[in-house]
């Protein structure tokens, strides 16, 4: 996963995620929030860049300090490609499975694929 902070890949994606709107509305905020000046702290990772299959957006881990607090811990997704969003759910570390969190996306597919990694980690999903 890559971090985007370039202003100038910022701006790129945003461009491409409202052409994505309805689907791409929860992350889109989230990157226009990191573009204006980012006082939340947030960070925008891409799987692949500048073509990307998936966008997670999520707290800075070094500023997420209670690991059991699902609400500081949010992640939003939004994902052209459905193979690559289960690819990072099952091979990156870009999801802490050892922190409470919540995901949230509006995609066909993201809870099955989540129900899926949850179960082969042997993990409760509520």
């Amino acid at each position: 996963m890559l971090i985007l902070r370039c202003p100038a890949q910022l701006q790129r994606l945003e461009d491409a995620l409202r052409r994505s709107i309805p689907a791409a509305l929860p992350v889109l905020g989230t990157v226009l929030t990191v573009a204006r000046g980012n006082p939340a702290s947030c960070e925008v990772l891409v799987d692949t860049w500048p073509q990307f299959g998936v966008v997670l957006t999520r707290l800075r881990p070094e500023d997420n300090k209670d690991p059991r607090d699902f609400y500081a811990n949010q992640l939003t997704v939004f994902y052209q490609d459905e193979g690559a969003w289960r690819a990072l759910l099952g091979g990156t570390q870009a999801v802490d499975w050892t922190r409470a969190f919540q995901i949230h996306g509006m995609q066909d597919g993201m809870y099955e694929a989540v129900r899926e990694v949850t179960d082969a980690k042997g993990l409760q999903l509520e």
